[in-house]
């Protein structure tokens, strides 16, 4: 008798990694839209901003308008809960290990964009395969900027829905773009770390969003 021992390597090698994209959007098909009101604050090195509060609105698959009463800004990236943003049939999905993450069964994925976009963004997903979540976002650029976000849950009707959101970040100054979006206050000459801390509540689920509601700002989804 002939026994054939096979590597953990070689077993996850031959496991689909897009299924659990794919059972991480069945889990979120039903959900139609929804209302949130939203605190930014920011925790930057040489920088003193006050915290923004606005009130967010989110219609599937992909609007999303922000509203206050004076000047707000948000991060788009990994700052607003979307949970068609990493749809299976657009990125090249590897599978690199499967780990504990915060006590839980986790997997954590690599997610190439098929198609070459403006800043060559990566993604790395570590997503809990019990409930089926995403726990942490890491955005990768050739240029080897990195920011990582965690994110917190609660229940709201029958849905998982972020709670807080900690985006942490290092972005050099010839990143102009990059900088307005994540620190609009920060001077261009300088190299800007630190970390944004988004918190959601007063959720409203499948409302029944107009279309109406976002047509402002549906080219301008940051501001």
């Amino acid at each position: 008798m002939v026994l054939f021992f096979l590597s953990a390597e070689w077993i996850q090698s031959q496991e689909n990694p897009s299924r659990y994209i794919d059972s991480f959007e069945r889990k979120y098909s039903g959900l139609k839209d929804y209302t949130a009101n939203v605190r930014v604050h920011f925790d930057i090195e040489a920088l003193k901003a006050p915290d923004m509060q606005a009130k967010l609105y989110y219609k599937s698959p992909d609007k999303m308008k922000v509203e206050s009463k004076g000047i707000f800004f948000f991060p788009r990236e990994a700052g607003y809960f979307n949970p068609s943003t990493f749809k299976p049939e657009d990125f090249e999905i590897r599978l690199l290990d499967h780990l504990t993450y915060e006590g839980r069964n986790a997997v954590r994925l690599q997610l190439t964009p098929k198609e070459m976009r403006r800043d060559n963004q990566r993604f790395v997903l570590t997503l809990d395969i019990d409930r089926t979540l995403i726990l942490r976002i890491d955005t990768l650029a050739e240029e080897g900027r990195e920011i990582k976000a965690a994110i917190d849950y609660g229940k709201f009707g029958d849905f998982e829905l972020p709670t807080h959101i900690e985006l942490q970040f290092e972005v050099s100054p010839t990143e102009t773009d990059r900088m307005k979006e994540l620190v609009p206050f920060a001077h261009r000459t300088q190299r800007v770390a630190g970390k944004v801390e988004i918190t959601y509540s007063n959720y409203k689920v499948n409302s029944g969003l107009s279309d109406e509601i976002f047509k402002e700002t549906e080219s301008h989804p940051s501001k």
